[in-house]
């Protein structure tokens, strides 16, 4: 493993594991609410409202949700602040990037989180996560082959 990161996406997908009914609905209705269109600050609106509902589904306090630099390069950037119970997006606002720092305020570790997202990210967005590519332990689309640093997770270029 890089650090506490899986090698690959293979070695985590679980197609057994299971959520809560309540995760599947409100990342459900996140798939059907479009996250990748509308105007930036529709879409913000989307991630506000999935981290609300998923804070509801775990019955934990609602983690802040702050948005930063969002200039449509890598979310590689984006990070969990647990003192502060706080997610940072930054780079573009993915989906799976979102996912995993969720995961962390959920008090998941690297390992788990990318788990978590992926199976979850997997389940509610099967058309897209077939579309993407692996590298590393991340899932990354065919148009950013290339440009991505596995170690970093970050998108030169």
């Amino acid at each position: 493993m890089q650090g506490d990161y899986p090698e690959t996406v293979i070695e985590v997908i679980d197609s057994e594991m299971r959520f809560r009914p309540a995760t599947l609905r409100a990342v459900r209705a996140f798939a059907s609410s479009k996250p990748w269109s509308g105007s930036l600050e529709k879409r913000k609106e989307k991630f506000i409202k999935v981290t609300h509902d998923l804070a509801t589904a775990y019955n934990v306090p609602e983690p802040d949700l702050r948005f930063e630099q969002l200039d449509g390069t890598s979310s590689g950037g984006s990070y969990y602040l647990p003192k502060m119970h706080l997610i940072i997006m930054s780079g573009k606002l993915s989906v799976v990037t979102y996912l995993h720092e969720f995961a962390h305020a959920l008090g998941k570790d690297e390992a788990d989180a990318c788990r978590w997202s992926i199976n979850l990210f997997r389940q509610c967005f099967p058309r897209q996560f077939s579309r993407l590519i692996h590298r590393g332990h991340m899932l990354i689309r065919p148009t950013d082959v290339g440009r991505v640093s596995v170690t970093s997770g970050t998108i030169s270029g």
